[in-house]
């Protein structure tokens, strides 16, 4: 791995950490409060987050995916781990989106919004915990890395 290389990995691996304190710090957000005075534009909001936090972690793995040519084994599992966290954050997004669309529909047999609410909340967190999870596993890959 050349100084660039190496530079531009520990860059990465400071992101990938900051940006996994970041998305638990959004799980931890949709925790609290149980009951939301307007939960559809708490869900709203977080969906907005999850989904630029998404956008972060994609371009995090295509610089991955540049950092070395070949790309070596501890960059090959933190992509791993960086897809993993993407899976989580878009299946975090589908549940506040399926919440969301299932409130805003008029002719909706829903009879407990706010329990609807809670599950899609207490869902994400989890998923985003998971993303976070998986976002600080590939920064310690990458730290732990050879740097040659």
């Amino acid at each position: 791995m050349t100084a660039v290389h190496h530079e531009a990995t520990v860059l990465l691996t400071t992101d990938l950490q900051e940006e996994s304190e970041q998305i638990q710090a959004l799980a931890r957000t949709l925790d609290l409060p149980p009951r939301a005075p307007d939960p559809v534009r708490l869900l709203s909001r977080n969906l907005l987050a999850a989904l630029v936090h998404l956008a972060t972690v994609s371009a995090s793995a295509a610089a991955v995916v540049d950092a070395a040519d070949p790309p070596s084994e501890a960059h090959l599992r933190a992509l791993a781990r960086i897809e993993q966290a993407q899976q989580a954050l878009l299946s975090a997004g589908g549940s506040m989106s399926t919440a969301l669309d299932q409130l805003s529909t008029p002719d909706s047999t829903i009879t407990d919004s706010a329990g609807l609410v809670q599950a899609a909340r207490l869902r994400a967190a989890a998923l985003l915990t998971s993303a976070s999870a998986h976002l600080g596993a590939a920064a310690a890959v990458l730290r732990t890395a050879p740097p040659g």
